[in-house]
């Protein structure tokens, strides 16, 4: 018997999960958005600025890929 699974709900990353998973600056993370191809963060709010880890995972792919 198979049981229906709900869709998990996108993972999010915001600024200092992002610098903790790449080891770099909150600056360093802007300057990527801007010049390395890293995914446009999201605003939820006025202040809450998140990034999605399935958008990362794939940019994470095509820089490991482009070696």
């Amino acid at each position: 018997m198979q049981t229906k699974q709900t869709p998990q709900p996108p993972a999010y990353l915001r600024l200092a999960d992002m610098r903790t998973r790449y080891r770099v600056s909150g600056s360093t993370i802007w300057n990527w958005c801007k010049t390395n191809g890293l995914p446009s963060p999201h605003k939820l709010g006025a202040n809450t600025t998140v990034w999605k880890l399935a958008d990362l995972l794939q940019w994470e792919a095509s820089r490991t890929s482009a070696k």
